[in-house]
Parts: C-alpha cells; sequence; structure tokens
C-alpha cells in the first residue's frame, strides 16, 4: 500500500501513518520561466490508521516524478513523499480562496494564497499582512541596484517605496488610485491590528491587479512570442 506519514486532524494523532486511497489532478504546476506545464497539483485522499477518518491533502508532482493518476493504488508500495510534495491537509478556506495570478514567483504566490485564506475565514488582519508581503516581495524586485535612488527610507517603507515607482513610471499611473489602500508604514493599521475587511479587500485587489501587471502579462506575452516563433520557423 501507498502510504503517508502526517498529523492527523480528526483525531490528533500525531506523525500518524496514513493509507493512500486515491487521487484527483486538481491543477498544472507552470514552469514560469517556460510557460509549460510541469506537473500537476493532486487532491489525495488517505485514511489514518488510527481513527480510520479520512483527510484530503493537497501535494505538488513535477512530470519528472511520474503521474499520480497512472498508479494502481490497490497495489503500491511506497511512501508518498517519495515521489511528491506534500502541501499539507485541505480546509474550507482552500475550498473557498480564489485562484491567485498566474505565472507569479513561488514565494509570492505562496503568501497570497495565504492571504486568501485568512479572508475567506475572517482574519482580515492576518490577510492584509500576508498581501502586503506578496506586493512587499514584487516591488522590492523593481528598484534599482542599491547605492542608487531612492534612498532607505523609501526602500524600508512599502507604501514610500510604490509611490516612487509610481512617480517614476516603474508602475502604471493607471494604479496610482488602488495604491491608496497602501499608506506608509505605521499609518494604515497594518502595525495596530485594525483593518477591516474593506481595507483587506482593497489589499487584494490591488495585489492581484499589480502581480498580474509584473509577472501574468509578461509572461503571456512572452510565450505569444514563443508560440509566433515557432509557426514562423
Amino acid at each position: 500500500m501507498a502510504f503517508l506519514v502526517a498529523d492527523c486532524r480528526r483525531c490528533g494523532s500525531r506523525k500518524i501513518q496514513f493509507v493512500v486511497i486515491g487521487v484527483s489532478r486538481s491543477a498544472e504546476l507552470r514552469d514560469t520561466h517556460h510557460g509549460i506545464n510541469d506537473g500537476f497539483y493532486y487532491d489525495v485522499q488517505c485514511a489514518c490508521v488510527e481513527c480510520k477518518n479520512s483527510t484530503l491533502f493537497k501535494v505538488r508532482q513535477p512530470l519528472d516524478k511520474g503521474n499520480l493518476g497512472n498508479f494502481d493504488w490497490r497495489n503500491a508500495q511506497f511512501s508518498l513523499k517519495d515521489v511528491a510534495t506534500i502541501l499539507g491537509p485541505i480546509t474550507p478556506a482552500d475550498i473557498a480562496i480564489e485562484a491567485p495570478p498566474e505565472f507569479l514567483p513561488a514565494d509570492i504566490e505562496q503568501a497570497f494564497n495565504e492571504g486568501s485564506k485568512c479572508l475567506a475565514i475572517g482574519c482580515f488582519n492576518a490577510s492584509a499582512t500576508m498581501y502586503r508581503l506578496c506586493l512587499d516581495f514584487a516591488t522590492k524586485g523593481m528598484l534599482p541596484p542599491e547605492g542608487e535612488e531612492p534612498n532607505s527610507r523609501i526602500r524600508r517603507s512599502l507604501g514610500f517605496r510604490i509611490e516612487w515607482l509610481l512617480n517614476n513610471g516603474r508602475l502604471p499611473e493607471s494604479l496610482r488610485d488602488l495604491a491608496e489602500c497602501v499608506k506608509d508604514d505605521g499609518n494604515d493599521g497594518a502595525h495596530e491590528g485594525i483593518l477591516d475587511e474593506k481595507s483587506a479587500l482593497d489589499l487584494r485587489d490591488f495585489s492581484f491587479i499589480l502581480l498580474e501587471r509584473i509577472y501574468t502579462e509578461v509572461e503571456r506575452i512572452a510565450a505569444a512570442k514563443r508560440r509566433r516563433e515557432e509557426r514562423h520557423k
């Protein structure tokens, strides 16, 4: 039998063995550098050997590790961790969240998804913090090298940094109104824990659009150019 060792949220057992019952493919794993499919995400149904209750786990498997959808689970004899990366059990928050923009770097996608999960269950301050983290990761990479403008005060502050990027044409002017949801650090409630649902939703919308502009649109254009070059070879 195929198995997985993890904590059971149903009975509280720690590092208990689960038996793999079956899988279903949920999404593609994209290679952001080449714009191609590089594997899949799967939902894996597992049964705890202690309490016999089942849990769904989200896993990620690159193409070079095989295809979980092709296994005969009745005769499989291996640890699931040997052929896939276990991302954790699926919760109601995972089901409720919207998909992030395409072609995001892994750290930014993870932060965006965590922000969306927090938003789905009403943890607005935590949600806003994770969306700000997305913006922090994305905008730091848009600045000139250290030693050039802007100064260190602007580099450290997310709000000042976004304003500098807008003023210097590194972000589209059309985003300026939406960027009002990100004030200078310490002036938008992020550190005081007083952000409400509207603030979290504003940060989500701005994060989604900015990330689409920086990553998704760029990669879609690059993919279209690659397809054109292939057609004209």
